[in-house]
């Protein structure tokens, strides 16, 4: 996700509890005999962003457990060292070191690119392998040796959007809007415009906005004519304020375009009737019939009594790409861990992990609609 953040509150009970049992698993006293191979892991738990944190925990616990129950890694039971890293990029760096201190053979994080960078930064130096679950500015892991991601980039899933904006949707005309107080969405609505035109489309104007009350008043200016498409790569509240305000202005068949920000929208979205107008770019998607995606689905519904959304899962999926690579070099080595990750293919819940020159996957990109006041998938994109 880019670096975007927006106030939050969001009552976490089962969640909470997860982050509790994960803890304590984490904190519990070892058998002197039992040796570990540990991980860390850097996330938002508290503050703005820690509702995409405890999706992400919740994926690594489940992995966890898988991983530990069937034998562990090359022998050894997995422990995986969980520090909050706030969302802030000071502080990242900080408990970043704590990790290093620690000697931890990996760190998974963060949620979000701001601080994902500022921590690929600090790992850069030391050389430790880094993975995040979810941030997909392009600057995270270009040009560093150590750092991967299990998610696509920006620069693929906006082309993904413009595509099927043309393709699917048949879309002839496109309004985009970008924030002017936060440049983190600028290069998704670069693209997106750029791709939309080489596809034959027309970007009819470029809204521009400073808070979630001017939405309202931009969407009026189109009530008599509407475009075809709204592109808008926000974080998934002010994306439902958008939507809202499409659905008040009258924008009724106009249709609402997100990224992969935009999982959790649900909730926010209290006209039923504009739902049905939405669909964002997601690396993963609970309803997908894939065998293990179902598998994952049900584990992770009977821990959490909730559906996994996309922080869970590719989170879960960096446990396994740290785990499949150390099992690949056959140490810990900092080194031939990189190496293993690089050179491993991975089918994993969220697609074929393989890995490019810059340390990106090429998955699948799924096309959510949210049907029915639930998130189904409207088509499953590979370009």
């Amino acid at each position: 996700m880019p670096a975007y953040k927006t106030t939050r509150f969001r009552f976490l009970t089962v969640i909470i509890i997860a982050a509790g049992i994960f803890a304590a698993n984490s904190c519990a006293p070892k058998p002197a005999q039992q040796e570990y191979i540990t991980i860390g892991a850097l996330l938002p738990l508290t503050g703005e962003d820690s509702d995409e944190g405890f999706r992400a925990l919740n994926g690594l616990y489940l992995a966890k457990k898988e991983i530990n129950e069937n034998g562990g890694i090359l022998g050894k039971k997995l422990d995986v060292i969980i520090l909050n890293d706030r969302g802030d990029e000071e502080y990242i760096v900080y408990q970043y070191n704590a990790l290093k201190e620690k000697g931890v053979t990996a760190i998974i994080g963060s949620s979000y690119s701001g601080v994902t960078i500022a921590l690929a930064k600090a790992a850069e130096k030391d050389g430790i392998p880094v993975i995040s679950p979810t941030a997909s500015n392009p600057d995270v892991t270009k040009g560093r040796k150590n750092v991967f991601r299990a998610i696509f980039i920006d620069d693929y899933q906006a082309e993904v959007m413009a595509y099927f904006a043309r393709n699917s949707l048949n879309a002839q005309t496109a309004v985009v809007f970008t924030n002017k107080t936060n440049d983190g969405f600028d290069r998704l609505v670069e693209i997106f415009t750029q791709s939309f035109k080489e596809r034959g489309g027309r970007i009819t104007a470029a809204e521009s906005y400073s808070t979630w009350n001017d939405f309202a008043g931009i969407m009026r200016k189109y009530a008599a004519n509407p475009p075809d498409v709204i592109f808008c790569p926000e974080d998934y509240v002010p994306a439902a304020k958008l939507v809202n305000a499409a659905y008040e202005a009258g924008l009724v068949n106009t249709r609402i375009l997100g990224s992969d920000a935009w999982d959790g929208l649900l909730a926010y979205v209290y006209h039923p009737d504009a739902m049905k107008n939405v669909y964002y770019s997601a690396p993963f998607s609970f309803d997908d019939q894939d065998p293990n995606v179902v598998q994952f689905v049900r584990k992770y519904f009977d821990a959490f009594s909730q559906m996994p959304l996309s922080g869970s899962a590719s989170a879960y999926t960096c446990v396994y790409i740290l785990s499949e690579a150390i099992k690949k070099a056959g140490n810990i080595g900092k080194n031939a861990v990189i190496s293993a990750i690089k050179e491993n293919e991975l089918d994993s819940i969220i697609g074929r992990i393989r890995f490019d020159e810059n340390n990106n996957p090429h998955t699948n990109v799924y096309v959510i609609q949210i049907k029915d006041g639930e998130y189904s998938t409207y088509q499953k994109l590979r370009l």
